[in-house]
């Protein structure tokens, strides 16, 4: 039964009841462990939550090559959840109830492994600590699935930028500014995004030949060392004409357009919700991006970014608890354990809430 370090003598499994949660939800589930011989030096059954941000990428070539790494453990809370009296654990089957009280500001798990790595993820951890030098721990774990919960007000999102460009690095064009907005800020994967958007080039001696919109998603990640990677990817795309030298985009008269929130090269892949890390940050945006003629590479041009949010699509089974008890199973039950996170700040690396609960039960 589940991940037995010392499996001579039994094994636990921990499991909770969906493996879908939001941040301030109450976790529950159920601790099973089962002795099956003697002599097992050890009566302290543990309960862990571990939340851990890991990233790693390379950067230069041959000699230059270097790869930076990050490991962040921002969350974490360790409580008893019983104490026997009898320092050598009994055979038998027992299960152990708890209910785990998530803090409400937890950062969404996240998965990314194709030539960088980057990943925020939850455990949830029972073990049997041993009091012998010569026997291991028995252990179990379970990762679950933590998301944001809706953090903004519903509205409509925009930006608007100016920029003043130049030519071949030194022969000033002017200014051109652009307005964007969305009809909302937050979606969920595979909605269509509305888009209108408005150009004022008045002032500006150069033709916009052509304006580019994209939704991209924003990858940010750091590492232990202080260095950082940040990557954008292009989910799905158009292209308009632009409009002349001195000529504005009436407010009547703006562009608009709809746009699929799906990555249209690989349509199966599921878009994973925003998240705010600390090492591991994914955000969403709307780009507005105007292509001028002549060499403007040496100038900034004025690319609008419109942030949205991108939600959680709840699995089908979320409401429908996992079948969770091991077959042939009849233990001694405890009473439920109700565990409540102290811990306020999830970037808190000095996270000493390590809470000692004994529970001591005559079995």
């Amino acid at each position: 039964m589940g991940n037995k370090s010392g499996s001579e003598f039994g094994g636990i499994m921990i499991r909770t009841e969906k493996s879908l949660y939001f941040a301030g939800d109450v976790v529950k589930g159920n601790i099973y462990l089962h002795i099956i011989k003697p002599g097992y030096h050890g009566n302290v059954v543990q309960f862990s939550i571990v939340g851990k941000e890991k990233t790693r990428w390379t950067t230069g070539s041959g000699k230059h090559r270097t790869t930076h790494y990050g490991k962040n453990v921002f969350h974490r809370d360790t409580v008893v959840i019983n104490t026997f009296l009898n320092e050598n654990l009994m055979v038998g089957q027992f299960v152990f109830p708890f209910e785990l009280h998530l803090p409400p500001n937890l950062p969404g798990s996240f998965h990314y492994h194709q030539h960088i790595l980057a990943s925020l993820n939850y455990k949830v951890k029972a073990r049997v600590i041993s009091t012998s030098n010569s026997i291991n721990d028995i252990k179990n774990k379970q990762e679950i699935i933590i998301r944001e919960p809706i953090k903004e007000v519903l509205q409509v999102s925009s930006k608007q930028e100016t920029a003043y460009l130049r030519t071949w690095c030194c022969k000033e064009q002017g200014s051109s500014s652009i307005s964007a907005k969305v009809a909302k800020n937050l979606y969920f994967p595979a909605e269509f995004v509305q888009i209108t958007y408005d150009i004022d080039n008045t002032d500006c001696k150069l033709n916009i030949e052509n304006v580019d919109v994209i939704i991209v998603n924003r990858l940010n990640i750091k590492s232990n060392s202080g260095s950082s990677c940040h990557m954008e990817f292009k989910l799905s795309a158009l292209s308009h004409n632009g409009i002349q030298k001195g000529m504005k985009i009436q407010p009547s008269a703006q562009i608009g357009c709809s746009l699929q929130l799906v990555n249209a090269q690989h349509p199966e892949i599921v878009l994973t919700p925003s998240t705010t890390g600390n090492f591991v940050n994914s955000s969403y945006y709307v780009k507005i991006s105007p292509n001028y003629e002549g060499c403007t590479c040496c100038s900034t041009k004025p690319i609008v970014l419109v942030p949205i949010t991108v939600l959680a699509v709840l699995p089908q089974d979320y409401l429908e608890p996992i079948a969770q008890q091991p077959d042939n199973w009849q233990p001694q039950s405890f009473q439920p354990l109700i565990i409540k996170s102290n811990n306020v700040d999830p970037f808190n690396n000095n996270n000493n809430n390590l809470n000692k609960m004994a529970n001591p039960m005559n079995s």
